[in-house]
């Protein structure tokens, strides 16, 4: 009996360590991609691609696309196609967020970014701990995803900065949550669902872009609250 249990948890050590990595890696084509698009390193092509609302547009929808079709697909998808996806969906994430390192000043982007790791950490670390059953959360916390998405439709037309505050701050919390959501439903898999070490790669894929997601959400959020903006 131990020795199953030592079985099982070097499998759940494993596969978490894949999702960390895959997740650590898709962060750091985001930085890189966003950081050589930035005014000061690119300013023309940044200023071209800025420009483009419709290239702008195209670009979420296309991440949106590959989103779904890893979800829907990963089935018949090898590992290195979804490991080729998940990088082109970061990449793309880059070119999204290059127009932060406009908005926001450099140490007021770094200090932020620090911020959301800490608290996506300790939110990690708690979905992983706990004994308490998360899964009765799931329903709440997708109406709360699907009100923000709506309350920030609704703030485009609306523009007030007090409402956009007050999304934020919901943000925030809903993604910090998810993030402790998705650490447990990752643990529970690791421990039961392993049926091959493909699978195990390509569920690890999945849970990667899921912790990538709930990071950059609380990152952003955050940066609206918390964010120094320049002054031009």
């Amino acid at each position: 009996m131990f020795q199953n249990q030592r079985y099982s948890n070097s499998i759940s050590s494993g596969f978490m360590q894949k999702v960390y990595g895959w997740m650590c890696a898709g962060l750091g084509i985001t930085a890189a991609i966003s950081y050589y698009l930035s005014p000061e390193v690119n300013p023309a092509l940044f200023k071209s691609m800025m420009s483009n609302s419709f290239a702008l547009l195209g670009l979420f929808i296309v991440q949106f696309g590959i989103i779904m079709y890893m979800t829907w697909n990963y089935a018949r998808l090898s590992y290195a196609s979804m490991g080729f996806l998940f990088m082109a969906f970061c990449a793309l994430q880059g070119i999204s967020l290059a127009p932060i390192l406009y908005i926001y000043t450099g140490a007021s982007v770094f200090y932020v970014f620090i911020t959301a790791c800490a608290m996506f950490a300790v939110m990690a670390i708690y979905g992983w701990l706990t004994d308490a059953d998360l899964s009765s959360m799931g329903n709440i916390l997708f109406m709360a995803l699907i009100g923000i998405i709506v309350a920030s439709l609704i703030n485009m037309f609306v523009q007030s900065a007090m409402f956009n505050m007050v999304i934020a701050a919901v943000g925030v919390g809903v993604f910090a949550m998810l993030t402790a959501y998705d650490v447990q439903n990752l643990k529970k898999y690791s421990q039961y669902g392993v049926n091959s070490p493909e699978d195990m790669g390509k569920f690890a894929l999945l849970g990667a872009i899921s912790l990538y997601l709930n990071l950059i959400n609380i990152f952003i959020y955050l940066l609206q609250l918390f964010g120094e903006r320049r002054r031009d």
